[in-house]
């Protein structure tokens, strides 16, 4: 009896670090993405005060999009770590179901570049 409420410890603390690892991955990534978004914003804002011929607001306008391509890139960083850590776990099941929403979007995004 003793070792099954051993494993069910086990999983319930190993399921807790998973939890805190999504949490923490999508918090500061949530914050990366908005504080590069708000940085190109400001040099964007900038270069509208600037002489003419200054790439500001290009640059600004870069540096935007690299926030907005983090945003869209957190879900699949999500499905990254997850895949990671049931494969470590040895939970092959989740980590074949992860693989596959992994593989699926993977072929949503080359479809879409074509």
């Amino acid at each position: 009896m003793s070792r099954m409420s051993r494993a069910s410890r086990r999983d319930a603390a190993t399921g807790a670090h998973l939890e805190r690892w999504l949490a923490n991955l999508l918090h500061y990534g949530t914050w990366l993405a908005a504080s590069t978004i708000a940085i190109g914003l400001v040099m964007a804002s900038a270069a509208a005060w600037a002489p003419r011929g200054s790439a500001g607001a290009a640059v600004g306008m870069r540096i935007m999009s690299a926030g907005i391509a983090l945003f869209i890139l957190l879900p699949i960083m999500r499905l990254i770590l997850m895949l990671g850590v049931f494969v470590r776990q040895r939970d092959y099941r989740f980590g074949a179901i992860a693989a596959l929403v992994l593989a699926i979007v993977a072929t949503g995004l080359l479809i879409g570049a074509a």
